[in-house]
């Protein structure tokens, strides 16, 4: 992660001592040519006022403290939103199309590690003493729904658009292919159709192009596995994460029909759920509404552990996360490289400095010292 805090995560008495600590690891903010923090982003979001007036404002949390890396979020949103599987051979080009990955960050002991170790090839790598007893740590990545996002600002033709719900959501008539989006986007959690994966199918039906499609039988089945709720994409078009829009559509149209004409058009809390939350196991996920202050995802955004992965661009993401607590045993053999800490933090502390310091007070105090 190169001193980013990406994942965050303390031990159980570095929790007790500051609970805050994920806050605190939040990088430097930017600041303007004369000096001081930014406050505005570099791209601003033309529904700032309209989303005041929103019956809705959507939002994720995810728990590092719960998530098990056991993909079935995975899973629940290719099968949700009609994501298309591509192959082996594109996926070793890069060319994968899961709107939701697992990313696995592993770290080892910084005291083992040399830093002229980080320059070897993965086949030398494996033979380091220090990579042989990894920690790992298991993070969600899908679409952050940027208020303030980069993808919206760079598209010729304004096929990725925001609504005054918060969601950034994907024209996909519109979308010309440029990928720009894809470019511009921090989390990298945008996908490319390179081929018409649905009437091809995977192998070497690709590259033939109209020349070959599957077989009548085998066409009929695959359309009857599909949701009908999602549009199914073509080639040349971006997808990514819409926070099960298709759900929330239902939702709201079913509580319309509810309300009748007393106007109730509000949906009730945690009445319903995105895929990838109702699949999870063990409850890593939560959606819900954020305008509503007894909404469980309200209440976790509420938590002194949330935090915002690469907060220091502003792009004010309406899917935040937990930070991870471990409770290492003392009784174990390996306590003595983790009561400083997991070996992520001791790994951010190596680059950035403790967060279980004051930062203020600290550099005040070697200010006080370089006068002296």
């Amino acid at each position: 992660m190169e001193g980013r805090p990406i994942v965050r995560e303390a031990n159980f008495e570095q929790y007790r001592k500051k609970p805050d600590f994920a806050r605190a690891m939040n990088m430097e903010e930017p600041k303007d040519t004369q000096g001081k923090p930014l406050v505005s982003p570099l791209y601003p979001n033309p529904f700032d006022q309209l989303k005041q007036t929103g019956h809705h404002q959507w939002g994720m949390s995810v728990d590092l403290n719960l998530c098990v890396g056991c993909s079935a979020c995975v899973m629940a949103c290719q099968s949700e939103n009609n994501v298309p599987i591509v192959g082996k051979d594109q996926i070793k080009r890069g060319r994968e199309m899961n709107w939701l990955r697992i990313d696995r960050y592993y770290a080892a002991s910084p005291k083992k590690q040399d830093f002229f170790q980080t320059f070897d090839s993965d086949r030398k790598e494996q033979f380091q003493s220090w990579i042989d007893d990894p920690q790992v740590v298991t993070q969600p990545m899908m679409c952050q729904h940027c208020e303030s996002a980069p993808c919206e600002n760079v598209c010729p033709v304004n096929a990725t658009v925001h609504d005054q719900e918060g969601l950034n959501l994907m024209v996909y008539n519109r979308c010309v292919g440029t990928r720009y989006c894809s470019n511009n986007c921090p989390y990298k959690v945008r996908r490319f159709n390179f081929f018409d994966y649905n009437k091809r199918g995977t192998g070497p039906n690709l590259y033939w192009g109209p020349l070959r499609h599957r077989q009548e039988d085998e066409w009929d089945l695959l359309k009857m596995s599909k949701n009908p709720d999602v549009t199914v994409r073509m080639r040349g078009v971006m997808e990514k994460c819409t926070f099960c829009v298709q759900r929330i559509e239902q939702a709201k149209i079913a509580q319309k029909v509810k309300a009748g004409a007393s106007g109730d058009v509000i949906v009730p809390t945690d009445s319903f759920t995105t895929a990838c939350a109702q699949a999870c196991p063990a409850g890593a996920i939560v959606f819900g509404n954020v305008k509503d202050p007894n909404s469980r995802v309200s209440k976790l955004k509420q938590q002194e552990r949330d935090y915002t992965v690469l907060e220091f661009l502003l792009t004010k993401p309406r899917l935040t996360y937990l930070a991870k607590v471990r409770n290492p045993n003392p009784a174990m053999p390996d306590y003595v490289d983790l009561k400083e800490g997991p070996m992520t933090l001791q790994m951010y502390e190596q680059k950035n400095g403790s967060p279980f310091e004051d930062k203020e007070s600290s550099s005040h105090t070697g200010a006080e010292k370089g006068k002296e």
